[in-house]
């Protein structure tokens, strides 16, 4: 899983734009850095005047319903590929452990870009913004043509990797080049979107993904089930279906920044690299890359490893079909998450940190609610979901229990996903990849081995580490929170 010419405000409107509140705009002078007052300021924009509770629905409202589109989109090419056949299946579960390379790389860029946008933001620091815009974009198209390069090279050794072969390694590779070429959009289209949030606009975000998700679907299906020869495509269909809804999604989200609706306005002369504003995005988007890339997603890779050594030809699709099934559950806890990240970054930047820890505070309960209602779900109705994804039996008779098991876990799950992204918002991005790479590296991998491989638990085994380093991950991440010292780190 987008150097400007020196900046004059004369030539950028969108730095005397005014800020929306509901249908009224008013014109708010930008205060300098060195006027700017002691006390705390009340957020503004679309956010002004509204109960903290208020801010966290519209913040999170538009964010969950997207991630419900997106894991529409996941489900539906997992359940055409299960109904394929069982390598088909298998090939797909590996390249989705790619494309989450790819979203991470994105979001590192996404995570900088959103906090620095967030801060100001919340201190009326509206020209600054708009920098940020540009030169966020210009890192996710550079972002994007590494992954290109990266991906395109290594996809028959990862599929290698993984011990897939004969046929579900083809199809993998196959998939893998077809994400690859698309991988400068995909980061344009989820970078725009990140940069958007910042500013505290949701709903545009969710509209470009609605037309993402509708494209996606519809051309999949087509390639796929359609009357040849336009259909009958297999795996092949299902990835160009993808691709050419992440064509869509960028052009859309480079017209709606480049509109200026959401208080924020992308300008040709602002993609010109500004080195300064570069080096803010990175120095919050870098540990979060190496968070997300060392600590996450290397280690889950090496998961995809020891999943192939359990000695079961179906262990990779039973544990992505799981996956798939189990962001029912956590893709509710990143809207959370989305929501708080963007109002600890706003009104840090705001200087109300009370306020900013009684909003990821609040995020962070709901979190627990929702994560927890679901997992009683996986608990009691494991069978009946898994059977909606596959008709192939290998995958029936592996999947429901690994699916019951991470339903007992899913508060500490969400104590992971929105306090950790509260704290990203807030810049504090070194500690969250200090702590993820400690449950990582000292309970993941050790004890998925130790009880998949070693005692010979098989995939069930590998699951029960994975459950167990979630609740070692949210107890290290709630430590952290309460801790407050979040709230002195500089952006």
């Amino acid at each position: 899983m987008a150097a400007p010419l020196p900046d004059c405000p004369a030539m950028d409107r969108s730095s005397q734009q005014g800020v929306t509140n509901g249908a009224a705009e008013t014109v708010v002078e930008e205060p300098t850095r060195s006027a700017a007052p002691s006390a705390p300021l009340e957020l503004g924009g679309r956010l002004g005047g509204l109960s903290l509770p208020r801010q966290v629905m519209v913040l999170a409202i538009w964010p969950m319903l997207e991630q419900l589109l997106g894991f529409f989109v996941g489900f539906v090419d997992t359940a055409l590929a299960g109904h394929l056949s069982v390598p088909a299946t298998n090939a797909i579960s590996i390249a989705a452990y790619v494309g989450w390379l790819m979203a991470l790389v994105q979001s590192s860029v996404g995570v900088g870009a959103t906090a620095v946008i967030a801060r100001a933001v919340g201190g009326r620091h509206l020209r600054e913004a708009n920098i940020a815009v540009g030169q966020a974009v210009s890192l996710a198209v550079a972002a994007g043509l590494v992954m290109l390069v990266v991906v395109w090279v290594g996809a028959p050794w990862m599929a290698s990797f993984a011990r897939l072969e004969g046929e579900s390694h083809e199809l993998c590779v196959l998939y893998l080049r077809v994400m690859a070429v698309m991988a400068p959009f995909s980061a344009v289209l989820f970078v725009g979107a990140a940069c958007l949030r910042g500013a505290g606009d949701t709903a545009s975000p969710f509209r470009v993904l609605v037309v993402v998700n509708i494209v996606n679907v519809a051309a999949t299906l087509l390639l796929v089930r359609g009357p040849e020869p336009i259909g009958g495509h297999g795996v092949l269909g299902i990835a160009l279906g993808t691709a050419l809804a992440w064509l869509v999604g960028a052009a859309l989200i480079l017209r709606t920044l480049g509109a200026g609706s959401a208080g924020i306005r992308l300008r040709r002369m602002r993609l010109r690299p500004r080195w300064s504003q570069m080096k803010r995005i990175l120095r919050v988007g870098l540990p979060n890359l190496a968070e997300t890339l060392l600590a996450m997603w290397l280690a889950n890779f090496a998961i995809v490893r020891i999943v192939g050594e359990v000695g079961h030809d179906a262990a990779w699709g039973a544990h992505m079909i799981a996956i798939r099934l189990e962001a029912l559950s956590f893709l509710q806890g990143f809207a959370l998450g989305i929501a708080a990240a963007t109002l600890v970054g706003q009104y840090l930047g705001a200087r109300n940190p009370q306020r900013a820890r009684q909003a990821a505070m609040l995020c962070w309960v709901w979190g627990m609610g929702l994560m927890g209602l679901m997992g009683l779900g996986f608990i009691f109705l494991a069978d009946p979901l898994v059977r909606l994804t596959t008709n192939q039996p290998a995958l029936l008779e592996l999947t429901p229990p690994l699916l019951m098991l991470c339903g007992f876990v899913q508060v500490f799950f969400a104590t992971a996903i929105v306090l950790g992204q509260a704290m990203r918002g807030a810049g504090d991005t070194r500690a969250t990849l200090a702590m993820t790479a400690a449950a990582t590296y000292l309970v993941r991998l050790p004890l998925a081995w130790l009880l998949g491989i070693h005692l010979e638990l098989g995939l069930l085994g590998v699951w029960y580490a994975l459950c167990l380093e979630l609740v070692v991950r949210g107890l290290l991440f709630a430590g952290r929170f309460f801790s407050n010292a979040w709230m002195r780190v500089k952006v």
